[in-house]
């Protein structure tokens, strides 16, 4: 599965940047139990295993289940994002460490 993470070099930081989906698993909340949605995690730090299992752990924590890693991209600096909610994602596992941007629309 690592073959499918790569790690960006952005401003002296590392930057990994997941595409994916993932099924969400609550009875409550704003999305419909067994629904897949498609999602882009931002996580700024330097040991890709270790992060591994805080990913899956954060996602699960969340309501989320049978998580997919589809893609990865490559963003050389924030002006690559020009979406308004990935910016402020970005910006966000800049300073706390991870973000996570779920779209709304089930797949």
């Amino acid at each position: 599965m690592n073959d499918l993470f790569k790690l960006i070099k952005i401003n002296g930081n590392k930057m990994l940047v997941l595409n994916g989906s993932a099924e969400y698993m609550l009875t409550s909340g704003e999305k419909i139990k067994g629904n897949r949605h498609g999602f882009n995690i931002f996580v700024k730090h330097d040991d890709l295993n270790s992060q591994l299992k805080n990913i899956e752990k954060h996602l699960v924590a969340k309501g989320w289940d049978n998580i997919d890693i589809t893609d990865n991209g490559l963003i050389k600096s924030i002006e690559g994002l020009n979406h308004s909610v990935l910016i402020d994602a970005f910006k966000k596992a800049q300073s706390e460490g991870l973000s996570v941007v779920v779209n709304n629309t089930a797949m």
